[in-house]
């Protein structure tokens, strides 16, 4: 039996379901950072995931279970939620400013704040529908932008007091059949959804920290089914964008130039990544050697 890891009671499991892999992290947060204290990686065995879109949720089921139960061993924990962040080739956004008055100087509270950003997901949803009437959109992650108070720009508007606060508010929506086949996926194994959030909002936070939004960066995380973009500027991040191109469009290159299966496609990718092989052999679909 493996060493079992100590792990706090207050602790986080996370999952990434990626195209081409899906890992889990176990880890707790306190004033230093956050802490991963176990991991687990699993490659899919076929494609049952295209473009960051589950394509089968048995299969998928079958592998968040394997993730699960290896991390369980180690913690000598039940897992029972998960965090999960959602990719997609649909991705949708939109920037709204909401407002909310009050009678007199009101001070304002952490659920004000969290009123206020309500509002503006509920109208960026109005809006995203009235747009899309094929699809119905259901939202992945939002990120305030500016907050106002009387119409000045305020960078945390608790405690003041304000007769008027707004906030202007970019808000990410994916179609539900997309959102639905993550959340089938992970419930079947077992598990409810805890958080759910956009990938490259993830991503931001753990890359591109706060203190450095004042600088226009843009951050590209190029997987296997997407890429994934989001630019900041001023503080703020401004827009996030996600397209199906990446790097499974070099791997199917490389199965239809060298009549090769997805997955022998995949291993000469990586072996030809290393610039310590000067020659790749691999056979083809009629069993035949090459050399390249």
């Amino acid at each position: 039996m493996p060493e079992i890891i100590r792990c706090p009671e207050q602790f986080v499991f996370g999952l990434d379901i990626g195209t081409r892999s899906i890992v889990g992290t176990v880890g707790y947060m306190d004033k230093a950072g956050f802490h991963v204290i176990a991991m687990e990686v699993k490659e899919h065995d076929t494609r049952a995931m295209l473009d960051g879109q589950v394509h089968d949720i048995s299969k998928v089921t079958e592998e968040i279970q394997i993730v699960k139960s290896s991390l369980e061993l180690k913690i000598g924990r039940p897992l029972t939620k998960v965090c999960i962040a959602a990719a997609g080739r649909v991705l949708r956004t939109v920037t709204v400013k909401a407002v909310k008055e009050f009678d007199d100087d009101h001070r304002v509270t952490g659920e004000d704040i969290y009123n206020l950003d309500f509002a503006g997901v509920e109208l960026a949803h109005r809006q995203i529908n009235e747009k899309e009437s094929d699809s119905d959109f259901y939202c992945v992650g939002y990120t305030p932008v500016k907050y106002y108070i009387n119409d000045y720009e305020i960078s945390n508007i608790e405690g003041h007091k304000a007769d008027r606060i707004s906030v202007e508010l970019l808000a990410t929506f994916l179609p539900e059949e997309v959102v639905d086949g993550l959340y089938a996926s992970v419930e079947g194994a077992g598990l409810e959804v805890a958080n759910l959030t956009l990938e490259p909002i993830a991503a931001m936070n753990v890359a591109i920290p706060e203190q450095y939004r004042l600088l226009n960066i843009a951050l590209v995380d190029v997987g296997a089914g997407t890429s994934d973009i989001c630019i900041t500027k001023d503080g703020s991040i401004v827009a996030y964008g996600m397209i199906p191109l990446a790097g499974d469009e070099i791997t199917e290159k490389i199965a239809k130039n060298y009549l090769v299966d997805f997955n022998t496609a995949e291993t000469i990718k990586i072996s030809a990544s290393n610039p310590d092989n000067k020659e790749v052999v691999f056979n083809d679909i009629m069993g035949l050697e090459q050399r390249v």
